[in-house]
């Protein structure tokens, strides 16, 4: 065979492979460059412009739609609620009929803690529940959108009726007279502490009286047909014994007058103290107190009606203070 016939079958043999080379290096285009754009059909995304066009104005109307019949139910549904009362509320509701009692100081970095503890040598320990107490009692000075309740039958049911009338101002002169005030921290330095008794607000509850005959022993002293009587005690027999001598502000409790709670702007919740006259020191005293009224139910498991806390008052030197000082300079010892 000569060598052009060779060369021949080289060209005839070498084609094809040559061809093939060619053939494998020109591969298609990938399946996701083909989605994002096909230049034959024109599509972007599987789609042409015009039909993209389409589809969000449809898109836009069926959303504007969809909004329009929400804020349309939304609007029904919030003008059948009235801003002052809820729709449920009294018996059957979460919240019930019969009130909660809580309490003053109660330390919102220590909120699982029902614990009064201090010593009347360091201000330091006392200083925390003193300014807590401050703290809640700030809102009573401000006076505006309140009213002066004087007479007798003048109260907060005239504020719970469609007209608006604002609510009864809460007034604090018989705290700072009792020595429970911020300028005599609250008997905390002399360890007489004072603590906060309130009523949770439940709408349009008011308290109804007891009879003559059905008052109870506890309170029956004290007790006023107008007002909420409020009884601390030690919650076991050792400390019946330890509570001591005890002062409540005002004596008859909390007033009747500023009920019924409806939601009003600056409304006033009202309060009783009672302040721990002669507590014995580095003891500790469990103490349950309870608020008394004809429609208040006590119930211990569902803590309703009463309130436990517990009290413990120290009284020894701290080392590397001498003195403990308050804000003003005044020594505690």
């Amino acid at each position: 065979m000569t060598a052009a016939s060779k060369n021949g079958v080289e060209k005839e043999e070498g084609g094809p492979l040559i061809a093939r080379r060619r053939t494998l290096q020109q591969k298609p285009p990938s399946a996701l460059l083909t989605f994002l754009f096909t230049r034959e059909k024109g599509e972007f995304c599987g789609r042409t412009p015009r039909s993209w066009l389409e589809i969000t104005i449809f898109y836009i109307i069926f959303y504007t739609i969809l909004a329009a019949f929400w804020i349309a139910c939304l609007s029904i549904f919030l003008g059948t609620l009235d801003r002052k009362v809820p729709r449920f509320y009294g018996k059957g509701s979460i919240r019930g009929i019969h009130p909660g009692v809580g309490y003053q100081p109660w330390l919102k970095e220590k909120p699982d803690s029902t614990l009064i503890k201090f010593n009347v040598r360091d201000h330091r320990t006392y200083k925390p529940f003193v300014d807590q107490l401050t703290g809640y009692l700030d809102k009573y000075n401000d006076a505006n959108e309140t009213r002066e309740c004087n007479d007798p039958d003048d109260s907060n049911w005239q504020a719970s009726g469609d007209e608006y009338v604002p609510a009864c101002q809460f007034k604090l002169d018989l705290f700072k007279k009792a020595g429970c005030s911020p300028e005599d921290h609250f008997g905390y330095k002399s360890g007489k502490p004072c603590v906060i008794i309130t009523l949770n607000r439940l709408i349009g509850w008011e308290p109804f009286a007891y009879s003559s005959e059905s008052v109870p022993e506890a309170v029956r002293d004290r007790y006023r047909s107008d007002s909420i009587a409020i009884n601390c005690d030690g919650t076991n027999l050792i400390d019946k014994e330890h509570i001591g001598n005890l002062t409540y502000v005002p004596p008859h409790g909390i007033e009747g007058k500023y009920f019924p709670y409806s939601v009003l702007p600056n409304y006033h919740q009202p309060i009783a103290m009672v302040k721990f006259e002669s507590l014995p020191t580095n003891k500790l005293v469990f103490v349950e107190c309870r608020a008394y009224a004809g429609n208040i139910q006590h119930d211990i498991t569902q803590k309703l009606g009463l309130i436990h806390f517990e009290v413990f008052v120290q009284s020894k030197a701290v080392k590397g203070l001498k003195a403990s000082l308050n804000t003003d300079g005044v020594s505690s010892q």
